[in-house]
């Protein structure tokens, strides 16, 4: 009896693994592996064109002639400005240190050319950048105060400003611009010649194509 019923035992547990082995297994599936996916960079070489108005204040300053004294006076001159930029961009995090250099023609009166080597220095929210920047800034003026005064000059003077600045496709940005600009003092040619003062407001939009600098990576999980 002891016999019979051990045969069964065996029977029972065998079969019950048999059955166990045909069920479809619980295991869990591996989960993705993590991989890096580009995020947009600031970071590399840029150039671009950019466009705008300029308001000019020309100061005389006061001066004795002959014919009497004549008091100081100031004119103020609008007009269009445009020209092409280059830059380079690095960033670091959130923050973007760049460099950039620009070369404009102008409509404003008595005035025939803007160049200006300035730094970058902006805050990244992702696609938009938020920056100020500042440096040396070159104009070519054209200037007859009186009659006798007349003449033209290149003068070094300093800007600086704040802009705005949006990637609206993987390599290219727009920009728009204020900057203030100073051209220092000089004296007009001629005799008994006054001085001359030239400073400048101007706002601009600017479009960039960027050659792009190494992705920021981003780790994602799936």
């Amino acid at each position: 009896m002891k016999k019979i019923i051990l045969a069964a035992l065996l029977a029972g547990v065998s079969s019950t693994a048999a059955l166990a082995a045909d069920l479809p297994s619980r295991k869990v599936a591996p989960a993705a592996p993590a991989y890096a996916a580009p995020m947009f960079t600031w970071s590399g070489l840029y150039v671009g064109l950019q466009a705008g108005y300029a308001w000019d204040k020309v100061s005389v300053g006061a001066t004795s002639t002959v014919f009497g004294f004549l008091p100081a006076a100031s004119v103020n001159n609008g007009g269009f400005v445009g020209g092409a930029h280059i830059g380079y961009n690095l960033q670091t995090g959130p923050a973007v240190f760049g460099v950039e250099g620009d070369v404009e023609g102008t409509t404003v009166r008595n005035s025939a050319l803007r160049a200006s080597v300035r730094g970058r220095l902006g805050f990244a929210v992702d696609r938009v950048l938020f920056y100020g920047t500042g440096g040396l800034a070159l104009a070519t003026s054209n200037y007859n105060t009186y009659y006798w005064n007349n003449g033209s000059n290149t003068r070094l003077g300093w800007t600086a400003g704040a802009g705005v600045e949006y990637a609206f496709a993987p390599n290219w940005s727009a920009r728009l611009e204020y900057r203030y600009s100073d051209f220092g003092r000089t004296n007009a040619n001629g005799w008994l010649a006054p001085s001359v003062r030239r400073t400048e407001n101007a706002v601009r939009l600017g479009v960039s194509y960027h050659f792009g600098g190494p992705a920021a990576p981003v780790v994602a999980k799936y």
